[in-house]
């Protein structure tokens, strides 16, 4: 993972869960400072893009829209402060709506049939508001409230209002995917061992042993500066100076904990990481498993969106066709980061607009 003056390594929670976090904004990491949608929203972030497979061959986009229509789960990453992700995500959910409408009538389409947009932003034990908003019978200012959107995810709602009200469009259903909050602080503070009956019926089977996910784990551990880098966010340095030396800025309690960093062991820390991945592996499973003719597209940080993560404990569930979805600028060697260290099915690159001045000095130079 690059980190560069004037970005900021945005962290999760102390609870564990450090890998869903992205990097893209700048200054302090309270939600106050976080960035939100450019001021015509979501669609406004919008950038020409392609599509590359694993292995960096660019494909035509009527094949890879053809494929992903055809996905029984399709789990789309983001930096979850970048616009242009949640731009990717949206457009993705579009895409598969207009394809599905334009279907003959009669024609199967997974869309047409059963659709639902599963997000690791929300908390499995909300699902009933969620339901309630699907339904029409709460606005989104309810929803937010009832979810405790702000205390408990933090980011902008505008950066998921219109992927999910979209999907509500397109009449699909939304699931709340992710841990209790109560639930991962406990592990993180006490372990497995700590839970009540009726909290251990809420964990659904952990496979702690995979070792491409803890390599891959363990290495993103020494990338952030190693034990306890997961509440350490970067700040930038002082007018985005390269060379400034001031030291980072103090970590900041995590929306996502509740309250201020605490410590917890290195297993505890990956323990809690798992739970995320599978917590919201198995109720994507459940829901594909009980529509056996419908698609799931899960929104989640590119941490739990790769293949030893959600796709992999998908897989492991009984769900074979899965594909991931991996947003990146192609700025900086993003790209070829993410191409020398496979973990995603394809990747979106989106190509920001070239500078006026850029551009006047290369005809120069022509």
């Amino acid at each position: 993972m690059i980190t560069r003056p004037g970005l900021v390594l945005l962290a999760c929670s102390f609870t564990g869960g450090i890998a869903c976090s992205g990097k893209y904004a700048t200054g302090t990491t309270t939600p106050a400072a976080r960035p939100g949608p450019p001021r015509g929203g979501i669609a406004a972030a919008a950038l020409p893009y392609q599509v590359l497979d694993r292995n960096g061959r660019q494909l035509d986009k009527p094949a890879f829209w053809e494929r992903v229509a055809r996905a029984r789960a399709v789990c789309i990453g983001e930096e979850h402060p970048n616009p242009h992700h949640h731009w990717v995500q949206l457009h993705v959910v579009e895409e598969l709506g207009k394809r599905a409408a334009a279907q003959p009538k009669g024609t199967a389409s997974r869309l047409g049939t059963k659709f639902a947009l599963g997000l690791e932003m929300i908390q499995r034990p909300f699902q009933g508001v969620v339901d309630d908003y699907v339904a029409k019978r709460i606005d989104a200012g309810a929803l937010r409230s009832r979810v405790a959107w702000e205390d408990r995810w933090g980011y902008d709602w505008g950066f998921y209002g219109p992927t999910i009200d979209a999907a509500i469009g397109f009449g699909g259903h939304v699931l709340a995917l992710n841990a209790s909050r109560e639930l991962s602080k406990k592990i993180s503070r006490q372990g497995l061992e700590s839970l009540t009956p009726d909290e251990k019926a809420l964990v659904p089977e952990l496979k702690l042993d995979d070792a491409a996910h803890r390599g891959w784990f363990d290495g993103l551990m020494r990338e952030m500066g190693g034990h306890g880098a997961h509440s350490q966010p970067v700040a930038p340095a002082p007018d985005d100076k390269p060379d400034a030396t001031s030291p980072p800025e103090p970590a900041k309690p995590s929306p996502h904990s509740g309250g201020a960093p605490t410590m917890p062991s290195p297993e505890r820390i990956y323990t809690v990481q798992v739970l995320w991945d599978e917590t919201m592996a198995d109720l994507s499973a459940k829901w594909l498993a009980a529509n056996p003719t419908g698609q799931l597209v899960i929104l989640a940080g590119n941490g739990h969106c790769h293949d030893s993560a959600i796709v992999g404990r998908l897989k492991r569930r009984g769900i074979a066709d899965v594909i991931s979805l991996r947003p990146v600028i192609d700025v900086d060697g993003n790209v070829a980061e993410i191409l020398a260290k496979p973990m995603n099915d394809f990747v979106v690159v989106l190509q920001l607009p070239t500078p006026p001045a850029a551009t006047t000095a290369e005809t120069a130079k022509q």
